[in-house]
């Protein structure tokens, strides 16, 4: 019920338009051509010759324009235009004599430009204003298609991570359970907080940073849980992280990586640091981990689900805004990244809670 009423408003609408297009045009050719006339007779001779200018206008912009012009069939397009050009000068003729016998018509001639021009002037306004709404509707859809584009690309990357945190997370839960650990409770515990930040909250474009650190947090405790004191890592958080929002998942695949490289057995001494300071607006993520001098972290197919799907979506929504490094040396990996992230909205604030 309601798309009919949709459709008769849009259509009373066009109606409108149409006939406020037809008033102005009988007003400016009885105004501009009437000269010498009483106004009644001057509007009188301007209806006559609208007939013309309504074959001329519909056949243009309901059948040469969508059937030729925008196929880029040129040629049919002006012969077709061609035909109907003569037509309506035909009927200029015939409508002018006929003002002349009657003797209601002041300068009523048979030369071509006062019966042309005035069609090809009113045919063009008229095509010029359909190829313009054309124009407008073709760029709307397409910044829309582009949109959905963009958020069916980030959805699937966000997809892509889950997996492999998740992997890597049951990993160290099995450990755990096969030697009938304690632990293994409070893993199922994080692990759960973990998932319900996944699957409700990440689904926002934008997040809270301090929801993006959080879950940082308790994927840092599910590792250290793991790996007890063989592993030596550092975080330092400064700075206003309740202000900003990020992007989901955003820095944490760059805390994965560094787990995976940075606890390698073949490393004599594993450690991770990672500092996180906000300057105002500005967000500077560094983190540094430990690597093996024979592998390479940034050339690895691994790397595939986590860093390179991260760079990829920042280039998608901060960028010209963000300033992103990576620096590999002997045993040291090193992540440099900075974003200007955008003050937290109310409205965000208000889903998550």
């Amino acid at each position: 019920m309601e798309i009919k009423q949709l459709n008769w408003s849009r259509l009373l609408k066009n109606i409108l338009l149409h006939l406020l297009f037809w008033m102005l045009i009988v007003t400016y050719f009885a105004w501009g051509f009437g000269f010498g006339l009483a106004p009644r007779k001057s509007f009188i001779n301007a209806l006559t010759f609208l007939p013309g200018h309504l074959l001329m206008v519909y056949t243009l912009l309901y059948f040469l324009a969508p059937r030729y012009l925008l196929q880029r069939k040129f040629i049919q397009f002006f012969l077709g235009f061609l035909i109907v050009l003569i037509l309506c000068s035909l009927y200029t003729v015939v409508a002018q004599l006929s003002l002349n016998s009657a003797g209601n018509f002041k300068g009523a001639s048979l030369f071509v430009g006062r019966n042309v021009l005035p069609f090809i002037h009113v045919g063009g306004i008229a095509l010029s204003i359909k190829m313009l709404k054309f124009w407008f509707v073709q760029r709307r859809h397409t910044v829309e298609a582009e949109q959905q584009r963009t958020i069916s690309e980030l959805k699937l990357l966000r997809a892509q991570l889950h997996p492999h945190f998740l992997f890597n997370t049951l990993d160290n839960l099995h450990a755990h359970a096969l030697i009938s650990s304690p632990k293994s409770s409070e893993i199922v515990m994080k692990l759960s907080t973990l998932l319900r930040f996944m699957i409700y909250e990440s689904n926002a474009p934008k997040i809270p940073l301090s929801k993006e650190v959080e879950c940082m947090n308790n994927f840092i405790a599910l590792e250290k849980l793991r790996f007890g004191d063989s592993l030596d890592i550092s975080v330092s958080i400064v700075g206003d992280i309740e202000q900003y929002q990020i992007a989901p998942l955003l820095l944490l695949p760059f805390l994965e990586n560094a787990f995976k490289y940075g606890t390698d057995k073949e490393i004599d001494q594993c450690w991770i640091s990672f500092d996180l300071t906000m300057d105002n607006s500005l967000m500077r993520f560094k983190l540094v981990n430990s690597i093996d001098p024979n592998k390479d972290p940034v050339g690895s197919k691994a790397e595939g689900l986590g860093l390179e799907d991260v760079k990829l979506r920042m280039e998608k929504l901060y960028k010209g805004n963000y300033n992103f490094e990576t620096i590999k040396l002997e045993e040291v990996y090193i992540v440099n990244l900075d974003i200007t992230l955008e003050k937290l909205e109310v409205a965000n604030t208000e889903k998550l809670f």
